[in-house]
């Protein structure tokens, strides 16, 4: 079985996709397999895969779509595709540092089973909502918590995990699927703790796409909150404790998510 399963939905972003393809190509060591889903592209994207392909062969699967149906939907089809024994989704614009995978992989693999996440370090303009900070050649690299709960934005689980709690929420389209997830694995009774060997650089590219999405953004957002038990926002003090990184009192009474 694969060591690992890399999933990256993409729409448009050749040029980025190119960059984190051979990031990955260059970067990581173990036995992988990485899944490209793309969602439609009119760009060179298909160009850019064939190319990919030509090095990486049959490393490289590619699940295009008839059309983007958004993040949420294609990272779910890569991941019910994946074959490696663990499991992480790369967005088109980002780059994990060489070596960065293998040592999560390694991570988890020594990790008993109450672990259900690791949270790899991504370099991000965040100010706030930080739970854990690192210098990694003189970049600072940050984990967030929401609303005192640590959750993955970049994260790493078995393909068990995944299944058991059953991939990423559908009713999101954007934003919230992440931290729904890690707070769905904090639910189940498992713990996400930091992979403090893993790190990510993440553009967050602004461009046509984004700003169209904005509006969906702000909506998977209020469902997040409204989905799950949070405390209230602390104005006074980041109020994240690396003792008790879990928050989490449970789910409210089913409540509808915004599609």
């Amino acid at each position: 079985m694969l060591d690992l399963s890399i999933i990256i939905p993409t729409c448009n972003r050749a040029l980025h996709l190119e960059r984190l393809l051979t990031a990955l190509w260059t970067g990581v060591g173990c036995d992988y397999e990485v899944i490209v889903v793309d969602g439609a592209s009119e760009d060179e994207t298909p160009e850019v895969l064939s190319d990919a392909k030509l090095s990486m062969t049959d490393m490289l699967r590619v699940i295009r779509e008839d059309r983007r149906e958004g993040f949420v939907r294609a990272a779910n089809r890569g991941f019910r595709a994946a074959r490696g024994r663990n499991v992480t989704w790369v967005n088109d614009d980002a780059r994990p540092l060489p070596g960065s995978l293998d040592a999560a992989v390694v991570q988890m693999d020594r990790s008993d089973d109450r672990v259900g996440m690791l949270a790899m370090f991504h370099h991000c303009e965040a100010t706030r909502s930080i739970a854990y900070e690192r210098m990694h050649r003189g970049q600072t690299y940050k984990l967030m918590h929401v609303r005192g709960t640590l959750y993955a934005n970049f994260g790493l689980a078995r393909r068990t995990t995944w299944q058991r709690l059953d991939y990423f929420d559908e009713r999101f389209f954007l934003y919230g699927a992440d931290p729904d997830f890690s707070l769905k694995v904090w639910h189940a009774g498992l713990a996400i703790e930091p992979a403090f060997a893993s790190f990510i650089n993440h553009d967050e590219h602004a461009d046509d796409r984004r700003a169209t999405d904005s509006d969906r953004g702000r909506s998977d957002n209020e469902a997040l909150f409204a989905k799950w038990d949070l405390p209230p926002k602390n104005m006074e003090r980041n109020d994240f404790d690396p003792a008790h990184p879990c928050t989490l009192r449970g789910l409210r009474p089913p409540m509808s998510v915004a599609a």
